[in-house]
């Protein structure tokens, strides 16, 4: 062999090395969500990067979400397997009784003491795992006095295809391997809110997350979970209406956002914020309800954050605050605006999100039934061989995904 010959072939086992050498030994998943994307999109849109996942994995139709189908919530139960009322991550906002203060994005918010999201099982299970987070909600606080080995914090400006090619390097890193990645986009979410669900707009990012992983020598290696939050409905300014004009505004305080309000009335006020909004709610388009009043389905009234009262948007109404949402946008709000929302009735068709797997150890072209976003947290855990903490998912609703999965005890 010559010189130049020997050369080259050790350039190629080098390239190989840096391909497959360094990845971890326990399995690998990568977890990716799109923010909004609706289980029915796929017949509106455009996806054939989804869809080539969709056709050599298996998939849902649908499936069942938490209440309220917003962000935040649903993203912390997809990681914990934990309804709201145990996560704690009631809303957008939430107001903490303890704490005496509303609580935006931040520690405070995602309760972290006790709670144990996929990422950090993962890294509790041995000291060799290493999860990466992108951007995911929640996921760059310490839970359990341990994060993430690799996290992004949020930051739109970054463009997808720099986000993927950060998580794949961190699969392949040479000295702690990720086996577990979280990816978020917040697409079609964002173009929904602002111009409605009809006309948002689904990047091919699915299709480089598979070039990408081909590239890596990773595409049959690593198992992916495509997914999202929660849909999206159609509201028009016609079908807005402001709570203060069937009771005094002055009597109550608003926390978090349409179409699911949580409302504090002022001291000694609740009685008469409560009977005025509830006789207004018979020929108006929402509901009230006090906390001992909530649908049991909603697993949200156990919680010490569960509000005195909840009001609730009919399907495609809205409360007040989503025109002064729309106004910081510098829009003009007319007659013909269509506008996107979500958090209702997580019973209802368009709140649904997606689901799709594949990978070495999900079985190909198979469709499963709709399970629950709690179910979530024991089907990553079963991926990735390490035993859940408790949850309120239910293994049995996802096994038939799998080509060879544990007995059910």
């Amino acid at each position: 062999m010559s010189a130049a010959s020997t050369v080259k072939l050790i350039l190629l086992l080098l390239i190989n090395l840096e391909l497959i050498g360094a990845l971890s030994k326990h399995p690998l998943l990568l977890i990716v969500s799109f923010d909004g994307f609706r289980h029915d999109f796929f017949t509106k849109l455009a996806t054939p990067g989804l869809n080539s996942f969709k056709s050599n994995g298996t998939h849902a139709p649908y499936v069942r979400n938490v209440f309220p189908t917003k962000t935040f919530p649903n993203h912390h139960s997809i990681a914990t397997g934990l309804f709201p009322e145990s996560h704690g991550v009631l809303g957008n906002e939430v107001y903490d009784p303890t704490l005496k203060k509303v609580l935006e994005f931040g520690s405070e918010m995602y309760n972290t003491q006790g709670i144990t999201p996929i990422w950090t099982l993962n890294q509790l299970a041995a000291r060799d795992r290493y999860s990466g987070v992108m951007m995911w909600p929640g996921g760059g606080f310490s839970y359990r006095g341990i994060v993430p080995k690799f996290h992004y914090a949020w930051n739109m400006n970054v463009s997808w295809e720099r986000r993927v090619d950060l998580v794949m390097d961190w699969f392949s890193h040479s000295s702690t391997p990720a086996n577990l990645v979280m990816l978020y986009f917040e697409e079609p979410d964002t173009t929904a809110h602002a111009f409605g669900p009809e006309s948002a707009q689904v990047d091919n990012i699915a299709t480089y997350v598979r070039q990408r992983l081909t590239n890596k020598n990773l595409l049959d290696k690593v198992n992916v979970v495509l997914l999202s939050d929660h849909g999206m409905a159609t509201v028009t300014p016609q079908r807005i209406f402001n709570l203060s004009q069937y009771v005094d505004k002055a009597f109550f305080q608003i926390v978090d956002s349409s179409p699911v309000l949580q409302i504090r009335p002022s001291k000694g006020k609740q009685t008469i914020v409560y009977n005025t909004l509830k006789t207004a709610s018979r020929t108006a388009n929402f509901s009230i309800y006090q906390s001992n009043e909530l649908p049991q389905r909603w697993h949200y009234g156990q919680s010490p954050r569960t509000p005195p009262l909840l009001a609730v948007a009919d399907t495609g109404y809205a409360f007040q605050d989503l025109i002064e949402w729309y106004q910081k946008l510098n829009r003009t709000l007319t007659s013909n605006t269509t506008l996107g929302l979500h958090g209702y009735d997580n019973s209802e068709h368009c709140m649904r999100p997606f689901f799709i797997a594949s990978g070495p150890l999900v079985k190909s072209g198979h469709r499963i039934q709709p399970f629950d976003t709690v179910d979530y947290y024991t089907l990553f855990s079963t991926i990735l061989g390490v035993t859940p903490e408790p949850n309120n998912g239910t293994f049995a609703n996802v096994r038939d995904l799998l080509k060879n999965p544990p007995s059910i005890t």
